[in-house]
């Protein structure tokens, strides 16, 4: 079961099409592998009951020579908010508890239409937001690394699951680094997109659109070749998100390294990391100039600083009137504009995802997103993926990020790394 569980999506795809697995098999493995870890993990908040009979289907139409998708057979899992037709919530909020969705999410059709099935949906805080994944309905999710350390939040769920075995693909959101800092504190990879390239339509709290700028749909695994599958499904307009654009979605693998010019810092002084968190971006720093890029030590000026303050402010705004929100609103453009000018440097920034490993549960971190927040506040494209781990035996990840619909940097950046540092392991 281990193999199946903790191989690379791609690969079950294909040896699913090659008939050396059915998507039975896979299907019923990770089902078995939810049943043993989640008691522990308490990641999962309802495991879809009809999985295994659309793994059948899945088969019978493989066995019958229909057209078959790009994600055939795979099982996939999604956070809580995400809307699920004929799958229950159990979001802790008094609206949302218990609620059955009579559609699925935009992103979900995608992902079931490419030929997933859907496998589970995973535990996230209260109303989806928060920077731990607990709540009142299922408790408290922890780190498969050490239980007694926080997965973060607000994708906790996904990405502690994702990590154990319990799923080979995921979908999470991310508004300040949700999805980030969970990838990292739980050793996996993940993607935020470019504001404006994947729908939110159909994730609860989370609409996208001018009232929710900062929120991003993301796929999360544990390999970065991965995050390319499910990214290329759920790309695109909707004609309900009107925020979404469609925008070109390049090719990582045709992307030479040696073309590339990345600014690396290990860390702002606003926001002090651990020794493991600095050293994990210079060994990333070197890693990426011998597999041909060039990098530059260099630092964007006030990026936690200006960035916190903006992230607090834009919380605040649903109180604030008038010419408050004008000022913000100007404040925002200008934080944008520094960075696009220190941008035209380089193709990518190398940085920490967060200023250290996984804290214990029921820490009080506020620095927690100081590292992700700025880049959700540009709309940039980042990817997470660990290279290292502490003197406690945690995962230690970096952040890739890159212009506006370059995920193709990002990705070939971040697999490149994979390949060198080979970061963490199951």
């Amino acid at each position: 079961m281990d193999d199946i569980c903790f191989a690379p999506a791609t690969q079950l795809i294909q040896a699913i099409r090659a008939g050396a697995l059915s998507a039975q098999d896979v299907t019923a493995a990770y089902l078995a592998r939810i049943e043993a870890v989640n008691p522990r993990l308490n990641a999962v908040t309802i495991v879809a009951e009809d999985a295994l009979q659309q793994a059948r289907l899945a088969d019978q139409r493989q066995a019958n020579g229909q057209e078959l998708g790009p994600l055939h057979g795979l099982p996939f899992t999604v956070k809580d908010t995400f809307s699920t037709a004929g799958l229950l919530s159990q979001l802790d909020t008094r609206i949302r508890q218990r609620y059955v969705a009579p559609e699925d999410a935009t992103v979900v059709k995608r992902m079931r239409q490419a030929g997933a099935i859907l496998l589970a949906k995973t535990n996230c805080p209260p109303a989806g937001s928060g920077n731990d994944t607990e709540n009142a309905a299922i408790g408290q999710t922890r780190n498969p690394y050490d239980e007694s350390r926080s997965p973060g939040g607000s994708s906790g769920g996904e990405a502690a699951l994702i990590a154990a075995g319990g799923s080979p693909l995921g979908l999470g959101s991310d508004t300040g680094g949700g999805l980030r800092v969970p990838a990292a504190f739980c050793g996996i990879t993940a993607l935020k997109p470019t504001q404006g390239r994947v729908p939110n339509s159909g994730v609860y709290n989370q609409p996208g659109g001018f009232t929710d700028q900062r929120t991003q749909i993301g796929p999360a695994a544990r390999r970065v070749q991965d995050l390319l599958l499910a990214l290329r499904v759920i790309d695109g307009p909707d004609y309900i998100d009107h925020a979404v654009v469609a925008m070109p979605l390049f090719d990582p693998d045709q992307l030479p390294l040696h073309d590339l010019t990345i600014a690396f810092f290990t860390y702002d002084p606003d926001s002090l990391v651990t020794s493991s968190v600095a050293n994990a971006v210079g060994a990333s720093a070197q890693a990426l100039a011998r597999a041909g890029a060039q990098t530059v030590e260099n630092r964007p000026l006030d990026l936690v600083g200006g960035g916190r303050d903006l992230d607090r402010a834009w919380r605040q705004m649903a109180a604030t009137r008038g010419q408050d929100v004008v000022e913000l609103l100007h404040a925002w453009d200008l934080f944008r504009t520094n960075l696009l000018q220190y941008m035209r440097y380089y193709d990518a920034i190398l940085c920490p995802v967060s200023s250290r490993a996984a804290p214990p549960i029921g820490s009080k971190d506020s620095q927690r997103f100081d590292y992700t927040a700025p880049f959700s506040l540009t709309g940039y494209p980042a990817a997470v993926v660990p290279v290292a781990t502490d003197e406690d035996g945690l995962p230690v990840a970096v952040q890739i990020v890159s212009h506006p619909w370059r995920e193709d940097i990002v990705l070939a950046l971040a697999k490149a790394l994979q390949e060198e540092l080979n970061g963490c392991q199951p």
